[in-house]
């Protein structure tokens, strides 16, 4: 299963973590994706999930991006960050971003496996793709991609979300049986559709179900950073301030429908453009 060249130079955007990107369609409109998947792949979500264990197992959206030595508000960062939420191993309801069960289990090399396989399962796009063909040879890319779009996979974007999802069932072990199909690792159990969703669910609402906004965790967080009335506030720290707000609001808030640089989707996937795989 040959794999082409995946562009490096593509430009980055944000959204509301977990949505996957808008493509223009043919009345000039941005095509959305119906279906959740990550624009990069199940490694960058162990990478985050580490660093955020490196900080304790929680820490503030300016540490994480610390520690991983890359800007907060960077293209980079923020796929990352999209990524290890979509597999299910981040939670960013809790005053910044913490692990999940999930995530705890990635960063503890026996119940790693287990972990990964989880996660790789918690993709809404790779669950129906592993349902779809389970037991079954994959058809060759064009069918992959083919399939995507029945899913809801906007056109543009099946070539990516195809080789996302080869480097992420490679690393979860369903590719021990060969690059033609998706078979459970060995030793592995699958968790059920109905627990994947339940647990997607329960990132989702918590902390933001019946807590008033001058309250949440996230806006909290940033008015604690701000320097007492009357003392010095330089344009530097107000810029820092202010792009620290603006993760911080994307985290919480989708973006409006016609917004021409990022856009979210309900599936609850980020709204950003292609990263580097």
């Amino acid at each position: 299963m040959a794999e082409p060249a995946v562009e490096e130079n593509v430009e980055a955007s944000t959204g509301d973590v977990g949505s996957a990107p808008k493509e223009p369609a043919a009345d000039g409109r941005r095509e959305r994706s119906s279906i959740a998947f990550p624009y990069t792949p199940l490694s960058d979500a162990v990478d985050i999930v580490r660093a955020v264990q490196r900080r304790g197992h929680a820490c503030s959206l300016d540490e994480l991006a610390a520690e991983m030595k890359q800007q907060m508000t960077s293209g980079a960062f923020r796929s990352k960050l999209a990524t290890a939420k979509i597999f299910g191993g981040l939670d960013s309801s809790r005053g910044g971003v913490s692990l999940t069960d999930i995530g705890l289990r990635m960063t503890n090399s026996d119940t790693r496996p287990q972990a990964l396989v989880e996660a790789f399962m918690n993709v809404p796009l790779y669950r129906e793709l592993y349902d779809q063909f389970a037991g079954n040879s994959l058809p060759p890319d064009q069918g992959v991609e083919a399939a995507m779009r029945r899913l809801g996979v906007p056109e543009k974007q099946t070539v990516r979300a195809r080789q996302v999802l080869y480097r992420s069932a490679e690393l979860a072990g369903f590719f021990s049986a060969g690059r033609n199909r998706l078979v459970r690792p060995a030793g592995s159990s699958l968790p059920s559709e109905a627990s994947v969703a339940s647990a997607s669910q329960g990132r989702q609402g918590s902390g933001a179900e019946a807590v008033p906004m001058a309250e949440h965790p996230l806006i909290k967080g940033l008015i604690a950073k701000l320097p007492p009335e009357g003392e010095r506030f330089t344009p530097k720290q107000r810029q820092r301030w202010l792009e620290a707000a603006k993760v911080n609001l994307e985290l919480i808030y989708a973006e409006d429908e016609d917004d021409p640089v990022s856009g979210s989707t309900s599936n609850g996937l980020a709204g950003m453009r292609p990263q580097p795989v």
